[in-house]
């Protein structure tokens, strides 16, 4: 694929990345100023964070798991992930930016937590820290996108903002794995495993993203055909062997538990969506181990398209399924709080989505994103 090729469609995506943009935040938008918050299906019984929420922690862990993989070719060299390390930087910038918008229309007083919480200095908070982390990480990928990537074939990656980013990706994935492994009331969180899976996840969904994308923009040099062909597929069926030990092991302890807050298990395990993310877990394990299926290139774009949907599916089960048993049972609620998403936050997660693409795509139409760090 030579570069007018890539430029062509990265054009058309930018295009179609901001109609679907502009469709689907005017109805955000519109739905928000008509209904406020009460557009959203949270409740006041204790399930407050939704799948606006849900969005954004997957773009952000997301976003932090790619710093990861770009920093295994910048910071340490690793051949197999050195052709990604360009398209990896741009991806979690466009995630990020996406995270931001998805998190932006969730609070009800978006301008008021960009100084509160950083100047709150509620420094025993995994918030007040998580904050800290994005910023300085979001402020890496911008010196890292302007001095490296926008720039010519040619151009070094800093190696001292590399550090810092990598350093600041893992920071944000262990901060916002403590939001909810730190909540001894919800046992459902309260775990001390929690921060190792969400590095899985993270690394994983990053990996998963940087190679769909590349084999969506084409393999044009030898490096990266024997990088999206060989070592990676591997080290993605391995960490998706990890992230299936992870939920099944989870399920089993948490149906053999009697402790209260633990019987929400009854309910995730009696979701087809519970069983769509192990299948699809499962298929994507197959096809990224399996030598034959390795060789072809639209059978690793189902693959990954199934472990990003399976992914999703699993961050949806963790945030919700942590909040369906209300904290103050008889008092507020009984029995199980019920949730399904509004119109408007699926609306918000398409959003977001546009939002990330058309960031990606215009990168892919003005920038080189292929090639060796």
């Amino acid at each position: 694929m030579n570069s007018a090729t890539t430029s062509r469609g990265g054009t058309g995506g930018f295009l179609a990345g901001i109609v679907g943009l502009v469709i689907t935040g005017a109805f955000v938008v519109w739905q928000l100023a008509a209904q406020g918050h009460a557009a959203f299906n949270t409740t006041s019984l204790g399930l407050m964070w939704g799948l606006p929420i849900v969005t954004y922690d997957f773009l952000l862990m997301s976003s932090a798991g790619l710093g990861i993989v770009a920093a295994l070719g910048t910071v340490f060299g690793l051949p197999a992930f050195r052709p990604l390390a360009r398209r990896a930087v741009w991806l979690a910038l466009a995630l990020l930016v996406g995270a931001g918008a998805a998190l932006f229309f969730e609070l009800g007083s978006p301008l008021r937590a960009l100084w509160a919480i950083p100047l709150n200095f509620q420094v025993a908070s995994p918030l007040f820290w998580k904050v800290i982390g994005v910023v300085v990480y979001a402020i890496c990928l911008i010196l890292l996108a302007s001095g490296w990537v926008a720039k010519g074939a040619d151009a070094k990656p800093s190696s001292g903002v590399s550090v810092v980013a990598l350093v600041a990706a893992v920071f944000v994935i262990f901060t916002g794995s403590l939001l909810f492994a730190t909540l001894s009331m919800r046992p459902f969180w309260f775990s001390g495993e929690v921060p190792v899976m969400f590095l899985v996840e993270s690394v994983l969904a990053g990996l998963a993203f940087a190679l769909l994308f590349t084999h969506l923009a084409g393999t044009p040099d030898e490096a990266t055909r024997a990088a999206v062909s060989g070592p990676l597929p591997r080290l993605v069926a391995l960490l998706i062997a990890i992230q299936l030990a992870f939920v099944l092991g989870r399920m089993v302890v948490g149906l053999a538990a009697n402790l209260d807050g633990m019987q929400v298990w009854q309910t995730i395990v009696a979701s087809p969506a519970f069983w769509i993310q192990i299948a699809f877990l499962a298929v994507a394990l197959w096809l990224t181990s399996s030598p034959g299926m390795r060789a072809s290139g639209s059978m690793q774009v189902a693959a990954l398209l199934l472990l990003l949907i399976a992914l999703f599916l699993g961050k949806y089960e963790f945030v919700i399924g942590g909040q369906l048993v209300p904290l103050f049972k008889g008092s507020w609620a009984h029995g199980l709080i019920q949730y399904s998403p509004s119109t408007t936050e699926w609306a918000l997660l398409a959003m977001a989505g546009f939002l990330a693409y058309a960031v990606y795509a215009f990168g892919a139409a003005r920038f080189r994103l292929g090639g060796a760090a």
